[in-house]
């Protein structure tokens, strides 16, 4: 089980495929007593969320998978613990002055671009996480092209500090404002925006209004009813053009 103290170990890999691919197969490598931080200098294939691949600057971003310990969390609150990962890296960067957002759900934006993503999966046991697996890069030094990146900032001793920060809160008890907290951060809340039905290709627009613990969005159409979609099922626009954004 996670506890509160559990020790950090830390692995650092140089150029691998994917911090996440390596994370599975190494399970040997695991911290017994608590969570496991694996960085590495660059990804050739980096995995998002949907399938869809994160490409870095070599040497000049920060790379990693966070592996829990044990756990036994209800799968009713899993989107819940990525929120407050989310909160953690989001409120730490405001606090060094760089006005972050979080695009729902799994990417970070600086001044309308992105800036990185979280990526998490899971083992399970019946309705229980038993294990849990959060991917996190950021542009820091430098960014691809049409990306931020995080001016000013040393990529040294970073992984250990998110790292820190990440598994310190993860250990605590849940706080009950995370998801109200979360959706404060997001662009376009509350804000009638432009969204792909990825089934059919079309674009609806709707107000988000809602948030589920298991992370589904409560939309209000324009008709005045309410969707609940998952994040499997719409892409959000978050560009003043949808259609250049799709």
């Amino acid at each position: 089980m996670s506890g509160q103290g559990s020790t950090l170990k830390h692995v650092v890999l140089g150029n691998v495929p994917s911090t996440q691919a390596w994370a599975h197969a190494n399970p040997d490598q695991w911290n017994p007593l608590g969570w496991t931080a694996i960085s590495a200098v660059s990804q050739s294939q980096g995995q998002g969320s949907g399938g869809t691949t994160w490409t870095d600057v070599p040497g000049s971003s920060l790379l990693m998978t966070l592996v829990s310990p044990e756990l036994q969390w209800s799968s009713a609150f899993v989107f819940v613990r990525h929120a407050q990962a989310s909160l953690v890296i989001v409120e730490w960067l405001q606090s060094l002055g760089f006005k972050a957002q979080l695009k729902w759900p799994n990417d970070i934006y600086l001044h309308g671009l992105k800036l990185g993503g979280f990526f998490t999966e899971a083992y399970w046991q019946q309705n229980r996480c038993t294990r849990w697996f959060l991917g996190l890069g950021l542009n820091v030094s430098a960014a691809p092209e049409g990306c931020a990146f995080l001016a000013g900032l040393s990529l040294d001793g970073l992984v250990e500090q998110t790292a820190e920060m990440l598994s310190k809160a993860l250990d605590a008890p849940l706080p009950p404002d995370v998801l109200d907290r979360y959706t404060s951060h997001l662009m376009g809340w509350q804000v009638l925006s432009t969204f792909r039905d990825n089934a059919s290709g079309e674009l609806l627009q709707a107000t988000p209004r809602l948030l589920s613990p298991d992370g589904r969005l409560g939309l209000e159409l324009l008709s005045g009813g309410l969707r609940w979609v998952g994040h499997k099922e719409l892409e959000w626009s978050i560009s003043p053009d949808p259609i250049k954004n799709f």
